[in-house]
């Protein structure tokens, strides 16, 4: 009898080994190349990670989004996530825990909660460009890093801009700097990370110790404050929630929340912004049009937060940068039983993958992909399974919508207040920055007039 392994899609023959090696360096070529050889769907093996089967129809896709979240585990397939956000994170939970904690993180980042908080985005964003001088080149990451942090410590932690602010940042960036590494997925593998985490003499887990400690000062000196001191953020929802036995959630749970929403909150939306920025500026057909739309839309100011909806062409921009360039390549799905996924029968134990990348590029839903046209997105509605570059279903990312509303106020404020180009000869390559694709040169930009 023929083994289920053996019914798997084709793929490379290599060693597990060299195709991991492969990914880390060059991810989106690997993924391209197995695509033109094997064809939809492949089979790729990542050595200590197992056999990833990479879907690039939507009609597999859509069956893995819609799948019973008990038959396939995305928390497992994270389990290398542990050793920053621990194993009480929502990135790495599984069945009823995972369901538990997103109905507890989800109401800030979304509606009126995230709303809320138009005003610190806009105010970020100006302060980061003033700093700005007329004829400087810079790269975009980190002042797009700078905005997103200071408002997600203000989201999840409800700090203000001050000298506790700037601490926590700073000890934020100081870990997330050594965990953006092109090679972390082999190194979480080859090092002794259970070990390792109690221990002070390796930097990462040095500075990993040194933000836990305020952290877990922060949490009790809050949940010693009366409720109504506490304000309106992540912590205090953290604080007021409860298991359905009535206890409350222990600091070490509320840690692993924060760190998840602060470390993946911020550095995926700066990344995003500064790819979207480094696809927009060179084209100055897609500038005039933003730059209309804001004076039809606000008489050229930076907008007001009910101004916000009708920067349509902004939104469309957005989403064709995200589908333009790739942040994170894939979605994983551990089979725990037998699925089928776009008429095909897997095993457990296998890591079913929805492609974002490959499905972004796919002719017959983005003519042209290889072209940058926001328009497309004007034209047409896209499904949860033909654009989703914040994953799908039961894992669709918490941050999503707080996320596309944190990058439309950032970009819309920086565009009606300064104008930018990219230097003559500019080209910017993802590469591995942590789990995220990211552009090698920061995505430079010059800035050529300030507008307010």
């Amino acid at each position: 009898m023929t083994p289920a392994f053996d019914l798997l899609p084709p793929g490379p023959a290599t060693p597990a080994i060299w195709q991991l090696l492969h990914y880390s360096h060059s991810p989106l070529p690997f993924l391209e190349a197995c695509a033109r050889r094997y064809g939809d769907p492949f089979t790729i093996r990542f050595a200590g990670y197992g056999k990833f089967v990479m879907l690039a129809s939507p009609d597999a896709v859509q069956d893995v989004f819609r799948g019973d979240p008990h038959t396939l585990h995305s928390g497992e397939g994270n389990e290398f996530l542990t050793a920053s956000v621990g194993r009480n994170s929502v990135l790495v939970l599984d069945d009823e825990p995972h369901a538990r904690q997103r109905r507890v993180l989800l109401p800030p980042l979304k509606g009126e909660r995230m709303r809320s908080f138009f005003d610190a985005m806009q105010t970020a964003t100006v302060e980061a460009v003033q700093r700005w001088s007329v004829g400087r080149t810079l790269g975009m990451i980190e002042p797009m890093q700078q905005i997103t942090l200071r408002v997600m410590l203000q989201v999840v932690l409800g700090l203000e801009s001050t000298a506790e602010l700037a601490d926590f940042a700073g000890k934020v960036q100081r870990v997330l700097e050594l965990g953006r590494g092109r090679h972390g997925l082999i190194l979480v593998k080859i090092l002794p990370i259970a070990l390792l985490q109690r221990t002070r003499w390796l930097p990462f887990y040095r500075r990993m110790h040194d933000l836990d400690e305020v952290l877990f000062a922060f949490i009790e000196k809050r949940r010693q404050a009366p409720v109504a001191e506490r304000g309106e953020n992540v912590l205090a929802d953290l604080l007021s929630a409860s298991h359905e036995y009535g206890q409350p959630l222990h600091d070490q749970e509320i840690r692993d929340a924060l760190v998840t929403m602060i470390f993946a909150g911020h550095d995926t939306t700066s990344v995003a912004l500064a790819w979207v920025l480094e696809q927009i500026v060179p084209r100055a057909d897609v500038v005039a049009r933003i730059t209309d739309e804001l004076r039809r839309t606000t008489g050229g100011a930076p907008p007001r937060a009910d101004q916000l909806n009708q920067l349509t062409y902004l939104d469309a921009a957005i989403r064709e940068g995200l589908r333009v360039r790739t942040i994170m390549p894939f979605v994983v799905r551990l089979t725990k039983r037998a699925f089928t996924a776009g008429g095909r029968e897997y095993p457990p134990g296998i890591v079913l993958c929805p492609c974002n990348h490959l499905v972004h590029l796919r002719e017959d839903l983005y003519p042209e992909p290889e072209k940058f046209r926001p328009d497309r997105f004007l034209e047409r509605h896209y499904a949860a399974h033909e654009w989703f570059p914040f994953g799908g279903g039961s894992r669709m990312c918490l941050g999503m919508a707080f996320a596309l509303y944190e990058m439309k106020v950032v970009l819309s404020t920086l565009f009606a207040t300064v104008r930018l180009a990219r230097p003559p000869g500019s080209r910017s390559t993802p590469v591995r920055r942590g789990i995220a694709l990211a552009p090698d040169d920061g995505a430079l930009m010059t800035v050529v007039e300030r507008r307010i």
